[in-house]
């Protein structure tokens, strides 16, 4: 069971939702690009696009430095334009993948689950590293994957490392939507789910971000208050308790070595 955004499947590209502002449609084509998708056709028909919006969106991208085209074959590939701020942004937290990775392996091993190094980045949380389950039926996001603040073990954890004051803060002032229909959005609730973290030192939780998963998560105590250790995998199989005593020491190895 892989997460991935797939647009490929066996029968082609998918139809994705049609966004409507410019910035939503440019990032839409972005995403398609590094999917692989690369012909005018292909981008037209999963955008839903006409012709002279796509053309445009393409130049302007392609004015900006984000996208270049290929003179002969007529597809469109990122440019190097982008690889260079992916490595700007990744430059951000690379030392912390770096130090995690030996433990984040060592964890995936005694689980069999997938361990993933999560950073807080706004109203936001993304994985920065993941360590992939060896299981064929699995939960794979990949680096770079993004959901909501709030949400998940993961989410609780990330919030643990904030003040009251700041969390309240957030939580009156930023949407909760949810994700899926276990996705916790009362105030008070997430509250109370945070103390309750704080006290334990880790997060659990069950189909809040992804039907079907059970996760553990616990903060990185390195001094930033951005990171969290979180390991997940299908409910059927992981229970999240039974990984606590081995997350909460990995997390506490990492942070150690950070500091």
């Amino acid at each position: 069971m892989d997460l991935n955004a797939n647009l490929q499947s066996q029968e082609g590209p998918a139809v994705v939702q049609k966004a409507t502002s410019t910035v939503g449609k440019s990032a839409q084509l972005l995403d398609l690009l590094a999917e692989g998708v690369t012909r005018f056709s292909q981008l037209s028909r999963i955008t839903g696009h006409s012709n002279g919006t796509l053309h445009r969106l393409l130049k302007n991208l392609a004015d900006a430095g984000f996208v270049s085209q290929d003179p002969l074959t007529k597809d469109y590939f990122l440019s190097s334009d982008l690889l260079r701020l992916a490595a700007k942004v990744e430059s951000q937290f690379s030392r912390h993948a770096m130090v995690s990775s030996d433990e984040m392996y060592a964890l995936r091993d005694l689980t069999q689950e997938t361990v993933c190094l999560c950073r807080r980045m706004g109203t936001r949380k993304t994985i920065v590293e993941e360590v992939v389950s060896p299981h064929g039926i699995k939960f794979e996001y990949g680096k770079g994957y993004s959901s909501r603040f709030h949400s998940g073990a993961t989410g609780v954890a990330l919030m643990s490392h904030m003040s009251t004051d700041n969390l309240c803060y957030l939580l009156e002032r930023v949407p909760m939507i949810r994700e899926t229909d276990k996705t916790v959005v009362g105030a008070q609730e997430i509250l109370a789910r945070v103390d309750e973290a704080k006290r334990l030192g880790y997060a659990i939780s069950h189909g809040e971000v992804t039907p079907g998963t059970a996760s553990i998560s616990v903060p990185l105590h390195d001094g930033t208050g951005l990171y969290a250790l979180t390991v997940v995998g299908p409910a059927s199989r992981f229970f999240p308790q039974s990984a606590a005593q081995p997350v909460l020491a990995a997390a506490e190895r990492i942070a150690a070595r950070l500091k």
